[in-house]
């Protein structure tokens, strides 16, 4: 080899290297979250069912099997009820999909899966990468911690549930593969999210509590229910906690030049969030650019160029697609006419149409106005019923139990949690009120004016904002059948986990008794859990009785954590002991919630990735 070739081969692997490690630290920051996002797929993992449970998750993967095939038009639907599937609409060509942003980053993905199908036994890679991340994750933590058993420990129970799932391991048919796809792509938005909002805290608050908030988002929420469904909430999550995250960078950066560039990245996950759900994503940009610009130490031309130039080339894959489907540039396929039965909570409001007649003269300018007054008069129907309608807050926040007109459409079964029987360590926000006020009173106007613009306050206004205009434009339409956990308030879950790593007390709580927190969460997940199942055994429920005890045992355990809250905000003589213990109680009863309803409740929806869990399933039968 020429002393050239070598130069060049030296050179050619530096650059390879320091693209990989720039994917590295963009991805996950650092090695706890890579940790975060390793444990968040094996916990995925254990109840990855693969197929499709709800009617319009069909839609998609009938998108996904067009587009890997060079077209967006749906000419190939060999899922659901075809054409009719919720969630087609009537486009330029013939009929569409929806959600190509994830489409498009599951197609990669699609043919890796083709490609491996073709020549090797794809139950058996699926079971082997997911044994592999197992490995990489107890390494990972045991290198964190310094402790070598959990490397060790780790690594045998890898190879064991390896070669125990590969026993009973049967073939995966290839019509499957474009679901896997999604489902895939799916389960690493979700993780991610959590990794984001660890990097988010961290940012402001440090890395012990980073790592308990990313964490949270990971095993104690419904982030973890909706990981493997063919649903765009983990993208919508995941795009909010980068956001986030970004903007809370551009607050801390020291260079001016680093301050620009943070700024600029920050409106990046808004427009890729756009490619999935506009409608979504009009609800994070308003907050984040009226605050940004707000409270920014300059807005020069500079960087308002460098953020609209940025903004304009993240948003090109939302424009080149709704040209190719709607005929114009700014009409999002949830604008066209829906092909088959309406859906209410699209943006046009049940399929009222988005013909090039309802345009004025000037098509784009004409379309923004039609788009931006729908957008509006549904924020503002929200808000009215918000301030109008206690009991819709009631049915969607608090209690929920057995309701007619939705169980009608659940099979008469009451499977709806609302959002804090979905995750009941979010009743730590009960403080915040009290927090806030207790902070107002103690500082002056001055003071108040300079935490705005402060690192903390920016995120915090944004995360507010964005987390009432999600439910000013969702609350209208719930309570709905078939979410579960309230999966149109889904961001949600994140905002609040935040909002907990934000009140000194929680934050407290966790960050001097974090051994007490973890042996609680284990505690009452190993020994609790089974607890719960032994109930359940005695009880002999139907699925909405099993899904209604969860119910009841998470408010029972969030009222007390809430008392905990306020008590502690009010007065330090309270136990910080006890706030660690019911948080880890609290986070666990969630994910008590996820493993059972995956593992065994809506079990029927489809084939376990590790055949094993298939056994264990059919051992509970407990609903």
């Amino acid at each position: 080899m020429s002393t050239l070739d070598s130069g060049l081969g030296t050179r050619l692997a530096a650059r390879t290297a320091a693209v990989r490690t720039g994917v590295w630290r963009v991805l996950f920051g650092d090695r706890r979250g890579l940790a975060l996002f390793l444990c968040g797929l094996c916990f995925f993992g254990l109840y990855w069912r693969m197929g499709i449970y709800i009617t319009d998750g069909s839609a998609i993967a009938n998108t996904l099997v067009n587009v890997a095939e060079g077209r967006v038009v749906l000419t190939e639907v060999p899922y659901g009820s075809g054409l009719e599937a919720p969630g087609t609409y009537v486009g330029t060509d013939g009929p569409v999909g929806r959600n190509y942003g994830i489409v498009v980053l599951a197609v990669p993905v699609l043919y890796a899966l083709q490609g491996l199908g073709a020549v090797l036994d794809l139950s058996v890679v699926l079971i082997g990468v997911w044994s592999l991340a197992l490995v990489g994750a107890a390494t990972t933590v045991g290198r964190l911690v310094d402790r070598e058993w959990v490397v060790v420990g780790g690594s045998v129970l890898a190879v064991g549930a390896f070669l125990a799932n590969v026993a009973f391991a049967t073939p995966v048919a290839p019509s499957l593969y474009p679901v896997l796809a999604l489902q895939i792509v799916g389960m690493v938005a979700a993780a991610l999210s959590g990794v984001f909002c660890y990097r988010l805290v961290a940012c402001l608050h440090g890395q012990r509590i980073g790592v308990a908030a990313g964490a949270a988002v990971l095993v104690a929420t419904p982030i973890a229910f909706w990981a493997a469904l063919l649903k765009r909430h983990s993208f919508t999550v995941l795009c909010i906690a980068a956001a986030l995250y970004v903007l809370a960078r551009s607050r801390t950066a020291a260079d001016a030049d680093d301050v620009r560039r943070f700024r600029a990245l920050a409106y990046v996950p808004v427009a890729l969030l756009a490619w999935i759900h506009a409608a979504e994503a009009l609800l994070l940009f308003v907050p984040l650019v009226v605050v940004d610009f707000a409270t920014a130490t300059r807005n020069d031309r500079r960087t308002i160029a460098v953020i609209a130039g940025t903004f304009a080339l993240a948003l090109v894959p939302f424009f080149v697609t709704n040209l190719l489907v709607a005929g114009s540039p700014i009409q999002p396929p949830r604008m066209l006419p829906s092909y088959g039965a309406a859906e209410g909570l699209d943006l046009s409001g049940g399929g009222g149409g988005g013909g090039g007649g309802l345009l004025t003269a000037i098509p784009l300018v004409g379309g923004l106005v039609r788009i931006v007054t729908r957008f509006v008069s549904l924020l503002a129907e929200g808000a009215v019923v918000a301030l109008t309608e206690p009991g819709r807050w009631f049915r969607t926040f608090l209690r929920g139990g057995y309701i007619p007109a939705v169980a009608s459409e659940d099979g008469f079964q009451a499977i709806r949690l609302t959002v804090l029987e979905s995750a009941p360590i979010l009743a730590g926000i009960a403080a915040a009120p009290v927090a806030a006020g207790l902070w107002v009173r103690r500082r002056s106007q001055a003071e108040l004016g300079s935490h705005l613009r402060s690192p903390a306050g920016v995120v915090d206004t944004v995360a507010l904002a964005s987390g009432v205009l999600f439910v000013c434009l969702f609350l209208p339409r719930l309570p709905l059948h078939a979410q579960v956990t309230v999966r149109y308030l889904h961001p949600l879950f994140l905002l609040g986990v935040y909002g907990l790593a934000r009140l000194p007390a929680v934050r407290s709580a966790v960050t001097h008794h974090w051994r007490t927190t973890g042996l609680a969460y284990g505690g009452t997940v190993f020994i609790g859990g089974q607890l719960v199942v032994i109930a359940l055994t005695a009880i002999e429920p139907g699925l909405g009785e099993a899904v209604q005890f969860h119910a009841l045992l998470a408010l029972a355990t969030a009222v007390v954590l809430a008392v905990w809250a306020v008590a502690r905000t009010l007065s330090g003589t309270v136990p910080e002991r006890a706030g660690a213990v019911l948080l880890g109680v609290t986070a666990a009863v969630g994910t008590i919630f996820v493993l059972l309803s995956g593992i065994e409740y809506f079990a029927y929806a489809g084939e376990f990735a590790l055949p094993v869990v298939r056994w264990l399933s059919a051992a509970l039968p407990l609903a």
